[in-house]
């Protein structure tokens, strides 16, 4: 008789009738938890498997809630649903030519400023407030090469003190942040100035040049070529300097 009231409470907890009921049903957060304080009780089965049909209702009455008002549950790893990938590509565009049809040059120039410090990081801002006095800075290659003095191909690029000296932590990724700046055309790059020859002793002794230099003698077996360059902000670069620090800046 004991088996057979068992059954009946089991089917009970998940039978097609609560599904009908009209009771408000409870917050999650309560149900969740007084669940967890009975699945630390010896006998607490028939309580579990009811908070669990009223955590159910609860669920179904949020979904139901959020159909009726149109909204759809956003995706936990952030993947965009197939149906909205392939309308995303036109949609970016019709905006940017939307955007293109101002007659405002003033916001047209604020909105394009915009969009290109949307691409730098913190670390290049770092970089761009210590250059905007105009000043000029060191900066190598080092390529290797068969013969001494010949460099043949590049093996590190637009090595820099400036980005130690604008308090840049990651300081192996200053030449990627020198190379990005120098494609958004922020930066111009000179020949070598005989002025800065100390800065130039001092950045060729730096950890990642001489690892550089390294690689090219015992992993190619080449000669290493160290040219020196000079980097400073473009006219462009000024200019956005000019309209994107604060007075006084820097």
């Amino acid at each position: 008789m004991a088996s057979r009231d068992y059954e009946k409470q089991r089917y009970d907890a998940f039978a097609p009738e609560f599904q009908a009921e009209d009771k408000p049903p409870l917050p999650l957060h309560l149900l969740r938890r007084t669940a967890l304080w009975l699945g630390r009780r010896p006998v607490a089965g028939i309580g579990i498997r009811a908070l669990r049909r009223a955590e159910y209702m609860a669920l179904k009455g949020l979904g139901e809630r959020l159909d009726r008002a149109g909204v759809t549950p956003a995706d936990p790893l952030g993947n965009v649903p197939a149906s909205d990938r392939s309308s995303l590509p036109a949609q970016i565009f019709a905006e940017l030519l939307d955007a293109s049809r101002g007659t405002d040059q003033e916001a047209i120039e604020q909105d394009f400023y915009v969009r290109l410090l949307r691409q730098l990081n913190p670390s290049q801002a770092r970089i761009l407030v210590l250059m905007a006095d105009g000043s000029v800075w060191p900066m190598v290659h080092v390529n290797a090469g068969m013969l001494p003095g010949v460099g043949s191909h590049r093996v590190l690029s637009y090595a820099s003190s400036v980005g130690k000296e604008a308090g840049v932590l990651l300081r192996a990724q200053v030449p990627n942040f020198i190379a990005h700046m120098f494609a958004l055309g922020l930066i111009s790059v000179g020949g070598e100035d005989s002025d800065l020859e100390p800065d130039y002793e001092i950045l060729e002794a730096d950890t990642l040049v001489r690892d550089a230099m390294a690689q090219v003698e015992t992993d190619l077996n080449q000669y290493p070529n160290i040219e020196r360059c000079t980097i400073r902000l473009s006219e462009f670069g000024e200019a956005l300097c000019d309209v994107a620090l604060p007075h006084g800046e820097p």
